[in-house]
Formats: C-alpha cells, sequence, structure tokens
C-alpha cells in the first residue's frame, strides 16, 4: 500500500501485483471501448466536423488512421 495525499484527504493505494494487473485490464478495456465509440458513425461524424482537434487527431493516430 502506498499512501497519498490528495486535497488534505489521505488515500491508500493497493499497489499489489494483482491490483495493479486489474487496474490496467480495466485501463485496456477502457481504451477499446473509447476506440470503439470513436469508429461509429457518430464518431466519424465528429472527426469530419472537426478534422483539426488534437484529441481527434490523436484518436485518428490510435484507430491506424
Amino acid at each position: 500500500m502506498i499512501s497519498t495525499i490528495y486535497r488534505g484527504c489521505s488515500m491508500k493505494i493497493d499497489m499489489s501485483r494483482e491490483a495493479v494487473t486489474n487496474r490496467l485490464k480495466t485501463v485496456e478495456q477502457l481504451r477499446k471501448l473509447c476506440l470503439s465509440l470513436a469508429n461509429s458513425s457518430a464518431g466519424q461524424h465528429v472527426r469530419t466536423q472537426f478534422p483539426d482537434n488534437d484529441s481527434i487527431q490523436k484518436t485518428e493516430r490510435a484507430l491506424g488512421r
């Protein structure tokens, strides 16, 4: 466990191998979900509407475009 102070509150973060592995799996699932949503018809509409947006360009690169 690692103690961290955030806005005056002390938090304990579980840094065990299992906890870190679970967090990494969750992040990967969220990444896949975000890329799937970005690849949807609504995401394609936003990409054509704002092609110069930095976040959209990063997403394009993540999608391999």
